[in-house]
């Protein structure tokens, strides 16, 4: 037994080494930084070159900073696919290229940035990784025989041109003149080219307008072209002879290591005198004169409507404030009374149950008990109850009791919901029941109470009085019957002896005074009124 062990033993301790070296030995991936030229011109770009390769192939972009440089124009030129065989493997990778336009001279430095990378180490198995970019620095500088240009600018190609628009052939005072100075230039961004002065005169009033600026980069060579465009409008306001000068951009020319100046030949005006401003300036200082005469005498001819109009005015500043108070007072009042009547503690109510606050929502119904009139006199929960008979409305409201007068650990919990639900309902039917019945002719299942007076006429016969406190006999009639005359639904049943007549009105009189036969209690949906006397 002990020879088996010691061979798996002998096994484990070489193997172990070998996975280290195996681990020690994995291919990582390869990050190369250049930047060319390492000198250049202020202005100029220099690339920057990053060559990202990773084992097999990357699983997605690198994640790569902006590169931005101080003092300098940092623009992503094109990136481009690579493959790279090395000790028989094949990495994967992307050239990236950025130009980089320093703004003044000095040295430019690239240091502390990093780019994270995933890749297929071992596919599909994906690893991460983050490389420093190793520190590169690159100096920029102005030629000897530029130093005397301010301000420096180099290009290889650089041209100027204008275009002058005037508002009429014949110049006159009060028209404007647009002059429009473009710069295009290759191989340096459009920031960077300088500004074109305009030139102010007196007689010409000049508004400067917003530079625009255009970079454009051709897809195959990277080569930049840019274009600066200002231009100036010039407002005529004497009249003469004027020159706007001519416009010399002295530029550094790099491919020809030399000094060169686009120039813009000078624009001549001549603005003649305007006739038709001269006339408005002669109507401009003699119109305040003739407009106070004509004022006067427009007072002069209608000033019993202009005093009516001033008595107008001043009845209407004077009621105005009286109005503004009884509009306000009126909005007042009838705001309490909103906050004293049903539907606002109703609101209250509703607002309390949402909450789902047992406590607030208890005082809230108490409270609307209090204004609901057909609870009246008790005004309380239990009279509630007794007027809405609904099962289910007596459980939530004993629930929400129980919750905060007797808690206990397996009642059941009472639900907002459902308690405002059974509330809205009740309050509805019983509002709808003491409601006087409207209109005839409609079938529904409420009862409506007919009184059936009768009197003796003196000739014998019966008189039906529905409004008199004889009362003979009370009847339940559905909605249906309602336009039936009243002496026909009682029937010959109707007639009663006189001496029982007056005993009847003394026994029900008070009865009947309280109620005025506007509320029914009803069981089961069927309510019966049996006939008095």
């Amino acid at each position: 037994m002990r020879h088996p062990l010691a061979a798996v033993a002998l096994m484990i301790g070489l193997l172990m080494p070998c996975a280290a070296l195996a681990q020690q030995t994995a291919p990582e991936p390869i990050l190369r930084v250049t930047i060319d030229p390492p000198r250049v011109v202020v202005g100029q770009a220099a690339t920057l070159r990053i060559d990202v390769l990773a084992p097999n192939y990357m699983t997605a972009p690198p994640e790569l900073p902006d590169f931005q440089v101080r003092n300098a124009v940092t623009r992503q030129l094109r990136s481009i696919n690579e493959n790279e065989q090395r000790d028989g493997l094949t990495y994967a990778g992307v050239r990236f290229e950025f130009a980089i336009h320093p703004q003044e001279p000095g040295s430019y430095a690239i240091a502390g940035q990093a780019i994270t990378i995933k890749y297929a180490a071992e596919p599909p198995a994906t690893r991460e990784a983050t490389l420093a970019l190793p520190p590169i620095a690159f100096e920029a500088f102005i030629p000897d025989a530029a130093s005397a240009l301010q301000p420096f600018l180099a290009a290889r190609n650089l041209s100027i041109e204008q275009t002058v628009n005037r508002s009429s052939d014949q110049l006159k005072t009060g028209d404007a003149v647009t002059r429009t100075v473009t710069v295009k230039a290759e191989g340096i961004p459009a920031m960077l080219l300088p500004p074109v002065k305009f030139t102010a005169f007196d007689g010409l009033k000049l508004y400067p307008a917003q530079p625009s600026l255009q970079d454009k980069t051709d897809g195959r060579t990277d080569v930049l072209s840019s274009a600066r465009t200002d231009s100036g409008v010039y407002m005529l306001e004497k009249a003469g002879d004027y020159v706007l000068p001519p416009i010399d951009l002295r530029w550094w020319n790099t491919g020809a290591q030399s000094i060169d100046v686009a120039h813009l030949d000078p624009v001549t005006l001549h603005v003649e005198a305007n006739p038709a401003a001269g006339a408005a300036s002669s109507v401009g200082t003699s119109g305040p004169r003739r407009s106070w005469g004509a004022l006067r005498d427009v007072v002069a001819d209608h000033w019993l409507s202009i005093a009516l109009v001033l008595l107008a005015l001043a009845g209407l500043g004077w009621l105005m404030p009286r109005m503004v108070r009884a509009i306000a007072a009126r909005l007042r009042r009838r705001r309490e009374a909103y906050l004293r009547s049903e539907a606002f503690a109703f609101s209250e109510l509703r607002r309390a149950a949402r909450r789902g606050d047992a406590k607030a929502v208890y005082f809230a119904l108490l409270d609307w008990l209090q204004r609901f009139e057909p609870v009246a006199p008790q005004h309380t929960v239990e009279a509630f109850k007794a007027v809405a008979h609904d099962a289910a409305l007596d459980d939530e409201i004993g629930a929400v009791e129980r919750e905060l007068f007797a808690p206990s650990a397996g009642a059941a919990r009472w639900s907002p919901h459902r308690l405002l639900r059974h509330i809205g309902g009740a309050r509805r039917s019983i509002r709808h029941e003491t409601r006087a019945p409207q209109g005839t002719g409609r079938r529904d299942n409420s009862i409506r109470l007919t009184i059936v007076c009768c009197r003796s006429t003196g000739r014998g016969g019966l008189r039906d009085e529905p409004r008199c406190w004889c009362l003979c006999r009370l009847e339940e009639i559905a909605a249906d019957r309602v336009d039936r005359p009243a002496a026909q639904r009682a029937g010959a049943g109707a007639r009663a002896e006189p001496g029982r007549s007056l005993t009847v009105l003394e026994r029900r009189r008070d009865e009947i005074g309280d109620r005025r036969f506007r509320r029914a209690r009803h069981d089961t949906g069927r309510a019966r009124l049996r006939a008095a006397g």
